[in-house]
């Protein structure tokens, strides 16, 4: 298993894309999760500073292993303008991953957000709906789609029990359940509650939390227990799971929430790292 930088903590730094890219270069990376969102939202690029992009992350020799669908809060609106809008941005991101070389695109916001004019039931049809055309358009590329689960009341997806479920019922062979460590701290989920999923893990967000709020700060001043998730993970077959879908086996380093403060990315970063060094000695950049 291999070591990621999720590119969220300098959006919220509120670092230029290029400056993000060459800080994941300095700091010994392969593998990137790019986070499609304010200045990484290729939506949001030119079609020159696109290529730009795609141009730098090469030369860096960096690897996309995941990209961030950041921009997803709408995916279950009761607004059908909404959910299309979604959808084109996703699409777009989509293709984006594929030029920047990565197959894995993340459907963030727990696959949608509940309205309070809405029956839940609704939302649950709308996110079911949305999830599968986003698959029936990616079927004939080689993206695969990971769906996050998001631990808090508001969210469609907020348990691994629920995202067990959404994937029966979208029921497309290139969706996956994203295991996000720290999420599944919150809604106090154990290790054990991958085992139902084993055949379909692919890959491991590494978030902290206090065991009540979602904090995403620097790794290691939480509470979460990445050793018990990812040693579970290694055992239900995970690097078996990513060997036959041609992939590589990734856990991303998650850090800062929208609206947040990050003070210094890198140092964050580099904070993670000798953490990591300590809990996870195996698993590498």
């Amino acid at each position: 298993m291999h070591l990621a930088l999720n590119t969220f903590v300098y959006e919220v730094a509120e670092a230029p894309i290029e400056q993000t890219l060459d800080s994941a270069k300095k700091l010994g990376f392969t593998y990137v999760e790019y986070a499609a969102y304010h200045a990484g939202d290729p939506t949001l690029m030119s079609k020159q500073q696109a290529k730009d992009v795609i141009r730098r992350f090469k030369d860096h020799g960096l690897q996309s292993s995941q990209l961030l669908l950041a921009e997803t809060e709408h995916l279950a609106s009761s607004d059908p303008h909404k959910r299309q809008a979604t959808l084109d941005y996703m699409k777009r991101c989509g293709e984006f991953q594929l030029e920047l070389g990565g197959r894995q695109v993340l459907i963030c916001w727990g696959c949608g957000v509940h309205e309070a004019t809405m029956m839940p039931e609704q939302a649950w049809l709308h996110t079911v709906a949305s999830i599968r055309a986003y698959a029936e358009w990616a079927a004939d590329t080689e993206l695969l789609i990971d769906l996050e689960m998001d631990p808090h009341v508001y969210f469609v997806v907020n348990s691994m029990a629920k995202m067990t479920r959404v994937l029966e019922d979208v029921d497309m062979p290139n969706v996956f359940p994203n295991v996000d460590i720290g999420h599944m701290c919150i809604t106090r989920e154990s290790p054990r509650r991958l085992e139902k999923l084993r055949d379909r893990l692919l890959h491991v967000h590494l978030s902290e939390t206090d065991t009540y709020e979602h904090t995403n700060s620097i790794l290691g001043t939480g509470k979460a227990d990445f050793r018990a998730y990812i040693d579970k993970a290694l055992a239900l077959g995970i690097e078996d799971n990513c060997a036959r879908y041609g992939e590589p086996c990734v856990a991303g380093i998650e850090m800062g929430e929208p609206g947040g403060h990050v003070d210094d990315a890198d140092r964050w970063v580099r904070e993670s790292l000798d953490y990591l060094a300590r809990v996870l000695p195996d698993v590498s950049r």
